[in-house]
């Protein structure tokens, strides 16, 4: 759906997205969603910016499956915490994106953050780019995903199945989501806003923008602060989130140039995870949590106080663009980036406390060359990053906790260096030409991905030292528990074809090869005599996704329909397996799997101001082989469907407009999980219900918008996030958020 225009629509006009047609809402009511959490279409206005963007829905630009999310559809889907862009793809097709809080704030320690694409887990960190540039390497810190406020984002866009070469990313076997910054207004203005929440939530936000001066330059700044206490247990998460945001356009003639800056600090408080006896029981959901004060008997009692279960990060980022036009169809673009995350964890280990320092700076550059030849349209681009390690860690201290809030050092459980860097290069060229109706991209990748070498110090005698410190007092290197550098290379091809059957019928195919992350976590893996750690190292591989997609798009008078297809198959995917010859269990990219379904979205202009929209999801996820994970253990898991993915999935929310206000009610349906591959332990099915109530009015030299929204109207209790991964038993359960109001002012100028 278009965003809306402030004043009465002009004669004739209509919302293109989102209008969900007919046959789609009986798919949806066939899901098992609770009929008494169904709500009847109400009503929605929005705004329309320069760029029109949709609420969601597919690139109409893209031969393969990319789907787009525009201001409003970021003003709607997207948390209300105003940031993350995880919660801003969280209603699209075949997307899970589980938070545990109302606000989208919390930063899940480790390498899972909650975000699956079609059943397949993001992990080692923060998946996604901003403008094409991937900000942060593999990482357990938060990453890229509360350094930008959602009123300085234009979009954002997912790309699933076969991914162009041409969005560059990390590794995409999970999707690829790349952010879009709303640069400088061509007229000078700003916007104010606070919002205030239950539970002490609250946000400050203000943006100044120059205008275009008379030198073609371009500057806006921006400012927020947010803080809300944790909805169950003490604490706060976040205890702050300050940030603060510069973007600058200059034209010189052939030159344009971009440059953005960011600078991020936040502090919060540790959700605790449930036992999967707790997660059964809905009453315990408010109740368990870390405690006030440290209280009770012994060490393990002891760390589950709130003090000793924190975190704090400071991420600072830089990235420019320079587009020189070298003719009329040729132009050269070359994109540095930089970015360093500083911080920590502070959480129960068993009988510890375990402080995770985490330092390190990511930076890299893209060069890419557009052209024209001969009607077809040509890119070819380099893209490289480095980054730092952790992923693996590299810096653990142990403390014992005492009754008076106090820790005791007790060693260093984790001491290493690193000895090279993190490499990632990637070569790549597409062609994309139009044959009259039909559209055909094709292309290719290279990637060289250079695996850090890594220095295993002996920690023992060392104390309560800073690390480099810790190094220089170590008895040295332990020569088996290092690894050296080492280096993968896959190729990526790809094809798409789109082609317009008619008016009313587009086709959409497309074939290619995405790659995921390898396992870094070998390299905490014991030392067993027979084993080799670099052998284990050495052998690491990229996961290869070989995928597929066959989608149609049907446009009707007021509305359309799109059916779609996938199958992926996987190899070289990672899990933690026994191997007999090493006799030692381990995480390596040694699995085969595969993941197929049908993915129905649509939208359906019912009657003049009344859109709806939706989508259905049936996912099947599942080992092509069963799994030895021990001495003497099989997994039967071959034809299981793997952990924390359901096989049914619906969004289905309604648009209704009456003057100056507007009424959104978006529910959302999730399917049961499993938290393991045994499927004995169960996250039952859910549906949850969000409500928007907004009031626009023009005001004295601007705009004036009232927000009121009420997350999960219906007080529905689930469990939503859990830290299971495809092998290993889910061991943290986390429930959502209840039902919480949050009401929102804001003056554009």
């Amino acid at each position: 759906m278009r965003q809306f225009p402030v004043h009465a629509p002009p004669a004739g006009w209509r919302p293109a997205f989102p209008r969900c047609c007919a046959a789609l809402l009986s798919a949806l009511a066939c899901t098992g969603v609770p009929a008494e959490e169904a709500l009847s279409p109400i009503l929605v206005t929005g705004e329309a910016d320069e760029s029109q963007a949709p609420w969601f829905d597919s690139d109409p630009d893209s031969p393969s499956t990319v789907y787009r999310v525009g201001r409003e559809g970021i003003e709607l889907f997207g948390g209300k915490g105003g940031s993350n862009p995880y919660s801003m793809i969280s209603r699209l097709p075949a997307v899970q994106v589980h938070g545990t809080d109302a606000w989208g704030l919390v930063n899940q320690q480790g390498g899972n953050k909650g975000l699956r694409v079609r059943g397949e887990m993001a992990t080692h960190g923060a998946n996604g780019t901003v403008e094409g540039m991937p900000l942060n390497g593999p990482g357990p810190g938060p990453g890229y995903l509360f350094l930008l406020d959602a009123e300085n984002i234009a979009g954002v866009s997912l790309a699933q199945g076969p991914v162009a070469p041409d969005r560059f990313s990390l590794y995409d076997s999970s999707g690829q989501l790349d952010t879009r910054i709303l640069w400088p207004k061509a007229e000078a203005g700003g916007v104010v806003s606070l919002g205030v929440g239950e539970e002490d939530f609250r946000r400050r936000f203000v943006r100044l923008d120059t205008g275009r001066l008379a030198s073609d330059t371009a500057l806006f700044v921006s400012a927020s602060r947010t803080g809300a206490d944790k909805w169950r247990g003490s604490g706060q998460s976040p205890k702050r989130r300050d940030t603060f945001a510069l973007g600058l356009t200059q034209g010189l003639g052939a030159l344009d140039m971009k440059f953005f800056a960011a600078h991020n600090e936040m502090a919060a408080d540790n959700y605790k995870g449930l036992s999967y006896e707790q997660s059964k029981d809905q009453s315990l959901y408010d109740e368990i949590d870390y405690d006030e004060s440290p209280t009770g008997k012994g060490a393990a009692a002891l760390a589950n106080w709130q003090g000793y279960n924190r975190q704090a990060f400071k991420t600072t980022a830089a990235f420019a663009e320079f587009d020189y036009a070298l003719g009329a169809d040729t132009h050269l673009v070359f994109k540095p980036f930089y970015s360093k995350e500083d911080g920590q964890y502070l959480y129960a280990s068993g009988n510890v406390v375990r402080k995770w320092r985490i330092d390190q700076k990511t930076y890299g550059a893209i060069a890419e060359l557009h052209t024209r030849l001969a009607g077809t349209g040509l890119t070819f681009g380099y893209g490289w990053v480095s980054s730092e390690p952790p992923a693996p860690a590299t810096r653990w201290k142990d403390y014992t906790p005492n009754a008076a809030g106090g820790l005791t050092f007790s060693k260093w459980s984790m001491l290493a260096d690193v000895d090279h860097r993190h490499d990632l290069h990637n070569l790549f060229a597409v062609a994309e030409r139009d044959f009259g109706a039909l559209n055909v991209k094709a292309g290719v990748r290279y990637v060289r991905d250079v695996l850090p070498s890594i220095k295993y110090y002996d920690p023992a005698g060392v104390g309560d030292l800073s690390y480099e410190d810790a190094l220089d007092r170590s008895r040295g290197e332990v020569a088996s528990r290092s690894v050296d550098s080492s280096t993968i290379e896959e190729w990526a091809p790809y094809l798409a074809l789109r082609y317009q059957l008619s008016p009313l019928i587009e086709l959409r195919a497309s074939a290619g090869r995405n790659l995921g992350t390898p396992a870094f976590d070998s390299f905490h893996s014991p030392v067993v005599s027979g084993v080799s750690k670099q052998q284990l190292w050495s052998d690491s591989e990229m996961e290869v996704a070989d995928g597929v997609d066959l989608a149609v798009r049907f446009n009707f008078a007021r509305g359309y329909l799109e059916p779609l297809l996938f199958y992926t198959r996987y190899r070289n995917k990672g899990v933690s397996l026994y191997d007999p010859e090493y006799k030692a269990s381990y995480t390596q990219n040694i699995a085969d799997a595969r993941r197929f379904g049908l993915v129905l979205a649509g939208g359906w202009e019912a009657l003049p101001g009344l859109n709806l929209f939706g989508n259905l999801s049936w996912i099947r996820a599942e080992f092509e082989d069963d799994l030895q994970t021990g001495a003497n253990t099989t997994l039967e898991t071959e034809g299981e469907q793997l952990p924390d993915v359901p096989r049914r999935m619906a969004t289905l929310g309604a648009a209704w407009t009456h003057g100056r206000f507007t009424l959104s009610p978006v529910l959302h349906y999730m399917g049961r999980r499993y938290a393991n591959v045994e499927h004995t332990q169960t996250m039952a099915a859910y549906s949850v219900t969000n409500l928007d109530l907004a009031y626009r009015v023009p005001v004295s030299r601007g705009r004036l918008q009232a927000n009121l929204a009420v997350i999960n109207l219906f007080d529905k209790r689930y469990i939503g996030f859990n830290n299971a991964n495809e092998t290993n038993n889910g061991s943290s359960f986390f429930p959502g958020a209840p039902r919480t109001l949050m009401a929102k002012l804001a003056y554009e100028f």
